[in-house]
């Protein structure tokens, strides 16, 4: 047997098993890395998506009760003083509750502290627009007008004690007053949908 010829045989196995491993080398090295990282990725991203679909859930849920809850006291006012109470009763429950969902989201500051400011607006609101003592109705209006802070508002013809409830300037004051705060309403649901909250 030829030595030479059996040299000659493995130099060229070795040659194309180099030629196979430098062909198959940088195929393998990707596929492994790309498996690995799919294996890391995907469940990444499909986590990071469900967290995005549960914050999503969460700010128009609780976007949905902000609305449902200021809308429905702002636009009715109660006939008889049992109604008005049992308003202000759900009123102070409702707000308490998104309050304490705010503050959890959020942190005690920014949407949940602008939330209780408003939450005690509307409650100023429908107090106003009941029967209360004459010395209470000039400190409720003062504090209404300096969260509103809107001077177009006829803030003078809310100060009647007597009467009130079939002045039409009284009733018109009052109306806008109620359109404002709807509006205050819907930019801060409009806030808390553009937030992120802690699932």
């Amino acid at each position: 047997m030829d030595h030479a010829a059996v040299g000659s045989d493995d130099a060229v196995r070795h040659g194309r098993l180099r030629a196979l491993g430098a062909d198959i080398g940088p195929k393998l090295f990707i596929t492994v890395v790309a498996a690995g990282l799919s294996a890391l990725l995907i469940p990444w991203i499909t986590g990071k998506w469900q967290d995005h679909k549960q914050q999503l859930e969460l700010r128009t849920s609780l976007a949905s009760e902000m609305s449902r809850a200021y809308t429905s006291k702002v636009e009715n006012t109660a006939a008889t003083q049992n109604a008005w109470t049992g308003a202000v009763h759900e009123w102070l429950v409702e707000s308490g509750t998104i309050q304490a969902e705010l503050t959890g989201r959020y942190g005690v500051t920014g949407i949940a502290s602008k939330w209780q400011a408003y939450a005690l607006a509307v409650t100023r609101y429908m107090r106003i627009g009941s029967q209360v003592a004459p010395a209470e109705r000039p400190v409720l209006l003062r504090e209404e007008r300096a969260y509103v802070n809107e001077s177009g508002l006829h803030w003078s013809a809310l100060a009647l004690t007597k009467g009130f409830k079939k002045n039409a300037a009284f009733r018109t004051s009052y109306t806008e007053l109620g359109a404002w705060l709807l509006g205050r309403g819907d930019a801060l649901v409009q806030e808390e949908l553009r937030l992120s909250p802690r699932v």
